[in-house]
């Protein structure tokens, strides 16, 4: 492995341990079939442009890659049309329907490989990249991921 690729991956190892959400659990998701995830963020005070062209810049194109691929069915971007008082407020939902649940979470699998190569070939310069994430990560004030499934009405 080139150590452009081992510097990237232990870039990429680093920002994910340090400003990673606490674990997704699929434990109550669907047992096949795609997987459905909602990634909030709650960016600090007058950085969410930043935070945006950021994440446009350097995590978008991963996604759009990962969906050609077919290990994502979907991508949604929401943020609130009100300001939110009390309780959870976040300023941004990405809504990402996976294929299944060893793409949604499977640590370290076939997703995680395909991820990483898209990412090299995407950033070849893997050290400017990890600067970049760690200063949209630090413009983050919480982050948090939930699995969610449909509901029936009956």
């Amino acid at each position: 492995m080139p150590i452009r690729s081992v510097t990237l991956g232990l870039a990429l190892c680093t920002i994910s341990q340090a400003y990673a959400a606490p674990p997704v659990s699929t434990q109550n998701a669907p047992a096949a079939g795609p997987v459905t995830v909602e990634y909030y963020y709650r960016v600090r005070w007058g950085a969410m442009d930043e935070f945006l062209r950021l994440y446009r810049k350097n995590h978008e194109p991963i996604l759009r890659e990962m969906k050609k691929a077919g290990w994502i069915t979907r991508i949604e971007e929401r943020q609130p049309f009100t300001h939110m008082a009390g309780g959870q407020r976040w300023d941004i939902r990405v809504t990402i329907v996976y294929r299944d649940a060893e793409s949604a979470v499977g640590a370290g699998g076939r997703y995680d490989e395909a991820a990483l190569a898209v990412t090299q070939r995407l950033y070849p310069d893997g050290t400017a990249l990890a600067l970049e994430e760690a200063k949209r990560f630090s413009l983050i004030e919480e982050h948090w991921d939930v699995v969610v499934k449909p509901v029936s009405a009956d």
